[in-house]
């Protein structure tokens, strides 16, 4: 007997591929009763993700194992198995199990270091659960994994340190104000990046957002998918005065802020802080913003290089994330096949709340 994984990620395959793939939520009973049943394997668990879609099974150890589990996840979707061939992967242990405990670290994400993946495979480890899909091996595998994924967050700066230009607007953001939720947003333009940037901030529950942008029809609908307010283009330093964190993200070929209406509008709030973000090329802030006390300018080369520096840290971080994967390996694998008979037997997952597995 042994573990295995089947799968396609990010990595290995374009999204048009894994949307084809993926299991809804209300499909994984069925999946995973089926994926039991029908290939033998004794314990099984579908990771199905927007970024990676995997089979974990534990089962004999036969030569066409790895072909039935590529029937069965092409089968199951009702596609025909060499069109999703190109982009599987297959581990065998002990690689299936390096790399469970390397997906729950983040360190198979496409944003590396990120922590939602933890809570996903959680997720997928309590629907099979549910399902009665899994036994000893599989409640001890996925409680290291996520012990595993949490202690690597705990341990390292894996997780640190926005690397996106949303992320760092709101990394930025908190360091300026003490709570941003009862702040004002201000949207200049319609820009991709920019409605992105807004979206992030708004995650944090900010909920006062204004959009002023030249086409009433394009400020419209986005004002009202965010919950905010349009003001018209020709009130832009009145509507600037009132916001505490502007985004600008527009097509413009001037300065639409200068430094003598931003000096203006300080005195108007009384010089409480202001956080200027210019993603537009060419710049539509003037940068002579950034001079005047209590205005804090960032451009999108300020944004770049801070997420840069913040990945560069990140990736320092992955070898000694890899260290503790590695360890945490061995003991798995020592309890497992070495000694598992000896060791006290794993609590079953529904005896013990597994935040408390996981330390949470």
């Amino acid at each position: 007997m042994e573990i295995v994984v089947l799968g396609l990620n990010h990595h290995s395959a374009p999204v048009e591929l894994r949307e084809r793939v993926a299991f809804q939520k209300e499909q994984l009973p069925v999946a995973l009763s089926a994926l039991k049943k029908e290939l033998f394997v004794s314990e099984c668990v579908i990771l199905s993700t927007c970024n990676r879609v995997e089979l974990y099974a534990h089962a004999e150890s036969i030569p066409e194992l790895e072909q039935r589990m590529r029937e069965f996840l092409a089968g199951f979707h009702g596609l025909n198995p060499r069109a999703i061939q190109n982009g599987l992967y297959w581990h065998r242990q002990p690689d299936s199990v390096r790399h469970l405990f390397r997906v729950a670290a983040g360190l198979d994400s496409m944003v590396i270091g990120e922590s939602e993946i933890l809570g996903q495979v959680r997720e997928m480890y309590q629907q099979a659960v549910a399902a009665k899909s899994v036994g000893s091996i599989f409640n001890r595998l996925f409680q290291t994994a996520l012990k595993t994924g949490k202690e690597v967050r705990s341990s390292t700066r894996i997780g640190q340190g926005a690397i996106s230009i949303s992320s760092v607007a709101v990394e930025l953001a908190r360091r300026i104000f003490q709570d941003i939720s009862s702040k004002t947003i201000l949207l200049i333009g319609a820009g991709q990046m920019g409605e992105a940037t807004l979206n992030c901030l708004k995650g944090q529950g900010i909920r006062s957002i204004l959009v002023a942008n030249r086409t009433l029809e394009t400020a419209v609908p986005l004002a009202e998918s965010v919950g905010g307010q349009v003001v018209p283009f020709a009130q832009l330093e009145l509507a600037a005065a009132q916001a505490d964190i502007i985004i600008c993200s527009t097509a413009a070929d001037r300065f639409l802020l200068t430094r003598t209406q931003v000096r203006r509008m300080m005195g108007v709030r009384k010089q409480r802080p202001l956080f200027l973000i210019d993603i537009s090329v060419p710049r539509n802030l003037d940068p002579q913003i950034a001079r005047l006390e209590n205005v804090y300018l960032y451009d999108i080369d300020d944004l770049e290089g801070i997420a840069a520096s913040n990945l560069r840290m990140r990736l320092n971080e992955t070898k000694v994330c890899a260290e503790i994967i590695e360890q945490e390996l061995k003991e798995f694998l020592d309890r497992t096949v070495a000694g598992l008979a000896h060791q006290k037997p794993v609590p079953e997952p529904m005896d013990k709340p597994l935040e408390e597995l996981i330390g949470e």
